[in-house]
């Protein structure tokens, strides 16, 4: 009886099911993923396959500690990317994280880390060797006993002493002591390992020039970051220069891959697509585009975008709710310019977006849609420099709390939307283009309210005993004055404040009865409308045009707060749209 032999799976048969496995895997949460991976029929292979970036994540999302299996499982690549992600800080080697690095590689698999030192890593062990050992070759004729205290010996021919930490604290003598550990295990191994070897690192590491070799180091680091989208701040930082969307054509068309299996660039990291959310244009967009290769094109950019803004934003990126909020700023801003570039377009949007991300560098795009934010951004500063407010030196708390923190949000050096509704801070990135076109809008009614003060040449006179100024309480407090027939504001009366005795009569008169609740009726409206005509030179036409829904939300909200209290109730501490003094 013959059996049935399985059909061998071509090379690019294999490549779809590793990609389909690690999708599958980098959904689930980290222990699961971690407890598939150790099932698998290859666990090594299916690790390697893993694009550095995703499993870097997924060993935080595990804890080092947890994920020695993992790390032991790792290719010496992955290694390196470990290495290069986490002991550097800025241009310097963080030498704490250098060891918590070593120890964790040392307890995954000592043997290989030990070749892979001499073989990969020798400059970086030995510099890292140049800032913690000190070394005494005895001489022939040398007692061992002649050497001070705390050095110890392999071969009594080369003796090593751990140099001390600067400063004594609880926690440095806890990370000195975790350092001698390790150093005690990493070196016996490497002596067992190669001893004449390990005598030829030892002295070259007490003689080399540390600033040169660092330099070296960081540069190569560097590089090999770059090709994964980490580029250097400087560099990086290029993408929030803005691009018009006039200015992307000039740019030309970015080729797209044919598909192929034996691509060099694969594996595609897939990390940052699975947190791809929501329901803006650039998401509705990538589920137009049917062809498998393009999509794992635009994932790749995806990752090196998302890198790229990473480093610009000099952010520490270690988890999955880290690593998500980038994707989510990255996929707004790609929606914010998707939705730029097709202003114009009725009908197809979404296929149109489609072309679109096949035609043009996802960093374009990016800097497109980030580039609406920049132009508010540029809007407020040019206002600001300019404005009424600023010639009566009055803190933007004037604008109330709404409308300060939107102008808060565009006065930074990258511009972010204000959302209250946001836990722990107010403020956030732009995810959609109605968000940039509703916080401009509010910026061109902040705009016109200062230029309406401006235009009535509104003094600020000193408001001894009143409670802080707004544009509500400002714009109110002149027209009930301008009601009153209340003489101008100078130096006989310094306040803008009106008295609780005369504000009564026009508290009265301000209502209208409406099915047994009190409104403001149309007639004040018109009446205040003309009064901010004729005080600022503007017709109430336009008036009505530019701050009309600006100036029915002040009446809804004086109608909220004033309408259930009786004129005899009112009380100057607790009213905050009329600046009222006893």
């Amino acid at each position: 009886m013959t059996q049935t032999k399985s059909p061998t799976l071509s090379h690019s048969d294999r490549i779809r099911q590793l990609v389909q496995t690690r999708q599958k895997m980098l959904s689930m949460p980290a222990e699961q993923a971690m407890a598939a991976i150790l099932d698998h029929p290859q666990p090594a292979a299916l690790v390697h396959s893993f694009p550095e970036e995703d499993l870097h994540f997924l060993i935080h999302d595990l804890g080092l500690d947890n994920a020695l299996p993992l790390i032991a499982l790792a290719s010496n690549r992955q290694w390196e990317f470990m290495l290069d992600m986490e002991v550097w800080k800025k241009d310097q080697l963080n030498y704490p994280l250098a060891t918590t690095w070593l120890q964790l590689l040392l307890l995954a698999d000592p043997d290989r880390l030990v070749k892979w030192c001499f073989d990969e890593r020798l400059e970086f062990l030995e510099l890292y060797l140049f800032r913690n050992i000190e070394l005494r070759v005895r001489e022939s004729d040398q007692f061992s006993s002649d050497l001070e205290d705390g050095f110890f010996t392999d071969d009594d021919t080369y003796y090593i002493r751990f140099v001390d930490y600067p400063v004594a604290t609880p926690e440095s003598s806890a990370a000195k002591a975790r350092r001698n550990e390790m150093l005690h295990l990493l070196l016996r191994r490497i002596s067992g390992f190669d001893h004449p070897r390990y005598q030829g690192m030892l002295s070259e590491s007490v003689s080399l020039i540390p600033v040169e070799i660092e330099e070296e180091l960081f540069r190569l680091r560097n590089v090999r970051l770059a090709e994964k989208g980490f580029l250097p701040f400087h560099k990086a930082v290029g993408v929030y220069k803005p691009l018009r969307p006039g200015d992307l054509s000039a740019r030309g068309k970015k080729a797209i891959r044919p598909p192929s299996p034996d691509d060099p660039r694969f594996p595609v990291p897939q990390f940052a697509a699975t947190f791809l959310e929501g329901d803006n244009l650039f998401v509705r967009a990538l589920k137009g585009i049917l062809y498998v290769h393009v999509i794992q094109q635009l994932q790749g950019e995806l990752a090196g975008l998302c890198n790229q803004v990473i480093s610009a934003d000099q952010a520490v990126i270690q988890n999955r709710n880290q690593l998500k909020s980038v994707v989510c700023k990255v996929s707004g801003y790609l929606s914010i310019g998707l939705e730029r570039m097709t202003e114009s377009t009725v009908n197809k949007k979404e296929s149109m977006a489609s072309d679109l991300l096949q035609r043009h560098l996802l960093a374009d795009i990016f800097r497109n849609g980030f580039g609406s934010a920049l132009q508010l951004k540029w809007q407020a500063t040019r206002w600001r420099k300019e404005s009424w407010c600023q010639s009566q030196q009055v803190d933007l708390t004037f604008w109330d709390e709404a409308w300060l923190g939107l102008l808060g949000g565009l006065l930074i050096d990258r511009p972010q939307f204000y959302d209250p509704s946001t836990a722990g801070s107010m403020y956030r990135d732009f995810l959609t283009w109605e968000e940039i076109e509703a916080t401009g809008r509010s910026l061109d009614q902040v705009i016109a309210l200062d230029q309406l003060f401006r235009d009535m040449a509104v003094p600020i006179a000193p408001v001894a005993g009143i409670r802080r100024l707004t544009y509500k309480n400002l714009l109110l407090t002149l027209w009930v004055r301008a009601s009153l027939k209340a003489p101008p504001i100078d130096t006989v009366t310094p306040t803008l404040a009106v008295p609780l005795s005369a504000f009564k009569a026009f508290y009265t008169g301000l209502w209208t009865d409406q099915g047994g609740q009190r409104i403001i009726g149309d007639g004040k409206k018109t009446e205040f409308l003309d009064w901010a005509a004729v005080a600022s030179g503007r017709s109430p036409e336009e008036l009505s045009d530019r701050l009309g829904t600006v100036l029915e939300a002040l009446f809804d909200e004086i109608e909220r707060e004033l309408a259930p209290v009786d004129a005899g109730n009112l009380d100057p501490r607790h009213v905050d749209l009329i600046l009222l003094q006893y």
